[in-house]
């Protein structure tokens, strides 16, 4: 059996790989200082993550902290063709991006993202988002805003004509 891996912070405890069913079923289980615990699988985490992945991300991570660690992950996706290739054909994507560390422990620890550690951690301050967040064009926001707007759609639960 893999080693459990447990991250605890301030207001909960998340346990990764606790049983042989949380390894089969790829599980993570979240428990509260209150004695509270819920489970979730890795793809319903991901998709929560992706689907919640804004600007206002960092923002949301100061509210226990006054700085986040960010570490660059790397994931696949996977992309089912329905056209001009062989219909069926699975192809796969590697997308690299920053994450807080937290969340990358949590998807590496499911197997569903991999920490690049050739590349240095960097530390994000809340005076230096303050001092960022100044400078920010509009511009700047309309870019990000669509960007997350596309990337979410390729997560979406619709159905493709054709694709189970």
């Amino acid at each position: 059996m893999k080693q459990a891996t447990e991250l605890k912070k301030e207001h909960f405890t998340l346990q990764v790989n606790y049983n042989e069913e949380a390894i089969e079923k790829k599980l993570m289980k979240f428990q509260t200082k209150s004695g509270d615990e819920f489970v979730i699988s890795a793809e319903e985490m991901s998709t929560i993550l992706i689907g919640q992945v804004n600007s206002e991300l960092v923002a949301a991570t100061f509210v226990e902290s006054e700085r986040v660690d960010v570490v660059e992950v790397e994931r696949q996706l996977a992309v089912r063709l329905d056209k001009d290739f062989k219909k069926g054909e699975e192809i796969r994507l590697t997308y690299v991006h920053p994450y807080p560390v937290e969340f990358a422990l949590i998807e590496e620890a499911a197997k569903i993202a991999k920490i690049r550690m050739d590349v240095p951690a960097i530390r994000l301050t809340k005076k230096y988002i303050d001092d960022v967040r100044e400078k920010i064009t509009p511009d700047q926001h309309r870019f990000i805003d669509s960007f997350y707007k596309f990337f979410k759609g390729l997560f979406s639960n619709k159905r493709v004509a054709g694709n189970p």
